[in-house]
């Protein structure tokens, strides 16, 4: 008797996809991964010429993990006789067409190029890797081969500021397919896992909206630069308002080059300080940011406009003008807007920790601090950025990869050019 095959309705039509790209997402519990080994092994039996890679971030991490799931898929398929096994190699051979799953971790990359004649490849745990490991992995799978390439990545949203997400999600890419799934889609799985997943997501909304609704979450940062932030109480749809100056700060990092730009007043409400909008450019230079700005605002309001920001750009000259004069940033800033004596900038950057007190100070007391739910960059940069033991920023996160924070650095600039003295002279903010 024939052993039935159990696959979850939901993936079934997914057996037959053929885009480049298949991505399974969504909840603990939702049967991804199963499916993903299911897929694997079902090309390896029905078709010919297969040499397919398994990939995750850590090599050691793969035999209890994919692995172990592949065996145990072959062995749910009746199929483990037709199987040979290496476990040292983690090698797995179709004997009857020669099709063979490898196993590969982005820890011995040498190991990696030397696999030749890749022919599909299945990504587990994809939010483990960056953006630069994925690209490498995509070159590997090229060429003529007989039957479709496709690339699987299986993986819990962890975090709405994954590169996954921005690639994949937030615009439309061709040759690609998602699958989102939670839980409830997975017929076999018993009730003493949901009850246990329900319980833990009580008490823990972030890990309700990643593991059981499948959603994207954001990444806890154990030593927030910024712990006073409220996206809630701090952001908003903002509007200028007439009559009182904008002001600019800036940071002259190339890739990318920030500007954010707000309004500092007082009225018979109180104090307020409002962040309106941010400049963000990739691979520009300080003409582009004129001229985008330029684009933004009227004359009139740019003849009023007060500028602060990076004082290290003092230093560095960026061009050349007629008179033969050496100019650096700052100094066509200056002349572009006729500023005088409306530039702002410090002969020295504040220090880190004095700026870093301000903000957190400003967030927690000041009565009117809002930043305009527009400025994507500066509020993650706000709610990611980890300080250091020190207190400092910290350049590498906790995967390694490194923090820009330069809108953040724009805000801090622009707090302490204008709102230096808060913590000394708080009833001048209306704190109390």
């Amino acid at each position: 008797m024939q052993k039935k095959i159990r696959i979850n309705h939901v993936y079934l039509p997914y057996l037959k996809n053929k885009d480049r790209y298949l991505i399974l997402y969504g909840s603990a519990g939702s049967g991804k991964s199963v499916f993903a080994a299911q897929k694997v092994v079902a090309r390896l039996v029905g078709e010919a010429g297969h040499r397919m890679l398994v990939v995750r971030k850590v090599a050691n991490t793969l035999r209890s993990s994919v692995f172990q799931l592949l065996i145990d898929t072959i062995h749910s398929f009746d199929l483990y006789s037709e199987f040979s096994i290496n476990k040292s190699e983690m090698r797995i051979t179709h004997n009857p067409t020669g099709n063979e799953i490898l196993m590969g971790g982005l820890d011995d990359v040498e190991k990696l190029k030397s696999i030749a004649g890749v022919t599909s490849i299945w990504i587990e745990e994809a939010t483990e890797i960056t953006s630069d490991d994925f690209d490498q992995i995509d070159l590997r799978l090229r060429g003529e081969t007989e039957n479709y390439k496709q690339i699987v990545l299986s993986f819990n949203p962890i975090d709405e500021r994954h590169w996954l997400k921005s690639r994949f999600f937030d615009e439309e890419h061709e040759d690609c397919t998602i699958l989102k799934t939670t839980y409830r889609d997975n017929d076999f799985l018993d009730e003493d896992y949901k009850r246990t997943l329900e319980l833990k997501a009580k008490v823990n909304p972030n890990y309700y909206r990643i593991y059981v609704l499948g959603e994207w979450g954001r990444e806890d940062v154990s030593r927030p630069f910024i712990y006073n932030f409220d996206r809630k109480k701090h952001t908003g749809k903002l509007k200028k308002v007439d009559g009182v100056p904008i002001r600019f700060s800036i940071d002259f990092n190339v890739d990318p080059f920030v500007c954010i730009y707000g309004q500092i007043w007082q009225d018979k409400e109180g104090h307020h300080v409002h962040i309106l909008g941010e400049v963000v450019l990739n691979n520009k230079g300080v003409q582009d940011m004129i001229e985008v700005i330029k684009s933004r605002f009227t004359p009139v309001e740019l003849m009023n406009c007060l500028w602060t920001g990076d004082a290290t750009q003092r230093k560095r000259s960026v061009e050349t003008n007629y008179a033969g004069k050496n100019l650096n940033a700052w100094e066509k800033i200056s002349n572009a807007f006729r500023l005088g004596k409306r530039m702002h900038t410090p002969n020295i950057n504040p220090h880190v920790n004095t700026t870093r007190d301000l903000c957190n100070y400003a967030f927690g007391l000041h009565p009117d601090i809002k930043i305009d739910e527009r400025c994507s960059l500066l509020i993650n940069e706000i709610e990611y950025t980890e300080a250091n033991e020190d207190g400092g920023i910290n350049k590498k996160n906790r995967n390694k990869e490194e923090q820009r924070a330069d809108a953040l650095d724009c805000f801090r600039y622009y707090l302490y050019t204008w709102c230096g003295d808060m913590v000394n002279r708080p009833n001048r903010y209306g704190i109390k």
